[in-house]
């Protein structure tokens, strides 16, 4: 894998704080000698939380979250990662979320980047699945991200736009913490959503500690979503999602 850092960056700006906490943890299974590295993690969390969005279906439980990842030495990588859904009613029959990503990381007049496309990929629910190109930089101790919508999908018009912001501490001892702030900007209208509330707005900011188990690939975290509003306005509540990823 690549640097850790960089992979953080990535899937918080893709899909969420406690997503990235599980990416955290994998470290490589490759030879050292080798031009490129896999590595894979698995972990569960108490309930997956999508950019903020705390009332959402998909997080009415438990979520069982994992993927992989081949990373080169030149700078490109490819992925997927998925979790399960908490979809319960007929007319949202999706039960799990599939990400395929792929991209590169460099530097550039001493600025660390990182840009690729993430493809959401719905095996019974076409109309949800579609393509998000995303883009990262590091900013001394803050890294930006945005993640364009590339098209219309029934949670997403396209041209939305998500913005994030994030850093990390190490607190020492196997601590860290971490906070990222998520921001959207909307396209008023697509083929799913015909007309949004707001045409900007505050997602979340997650607080994020955790702790990686001495001497093994594993950590324990917790988040604290600090709720901002969807876009249509409708305050989302705060939460705190706790969980434990394993890397392999």
């Amino acid at each position: 894998m690549k640097e850790f850092h960089a992979m953080i960056s990535r899937k918080t700006a893709a899909l969420g704080g406690a997503a990235a906490l599980l990416a955290a943890t994998a470290f490589t299974a490759a030879p050292a000698h080798a031009d490129y590295e896999i590595s894979g993690n698995i972990g569960v969390v108490s309930d997956y939380v999508f950019r903020g969005i705390t009332a959402a279906t998909e997080s009415d439980g438990a979520a069982v979250q994992g993927g992989f990842d081949l990373a080169a030495d030149n700078g490109f990588y490819a992925g997927y990662w998925a979790s399960n859904l908490g979809y319960g009613s007929d007319n949202l029959t999706t039960t799990v979320e599939n990400d395929l990503y792929a991209g590169f990381g460099g530097e550039a007049g001493g600025l660390a980047y990182d840009v690729g496309v993430l493809y959401y990929y719905y095996m019974d629910d076409s109309d949800a699945s579609g393509a998000e190109p995303y883009f990262s930089v590091d900013l001394g101790p803050v890294t930006l991200g945005a993640a364009y919508m590339a098209q219309d999908v029934s949670w997403s018009n396209q041209g939305d736009i998500f913005w994030s912001l994030g850093s990390g501490l190490d607190l020492g001892n196997d601590f860290a913490l971490d906070a990222t702030l998520g921001f959207y900007t909307y396209e008023e209208s697509g083929k799913y959503i015909p007309s949004s509330g707001e045409s900007s707005g505050f997602r979340s900011l997650d607080i994020t500690l955790s702790k990686a188990l001495a001497d093994t690939p594993a950590s324990m975290f917790a988040t604290y979503i600090l709720g901002g509003e969807d876009r249509d306005g409708m305050d989302q509540e705060d939460k705190i999602v706790i969980g434990f990823s394993y890397g392999f």
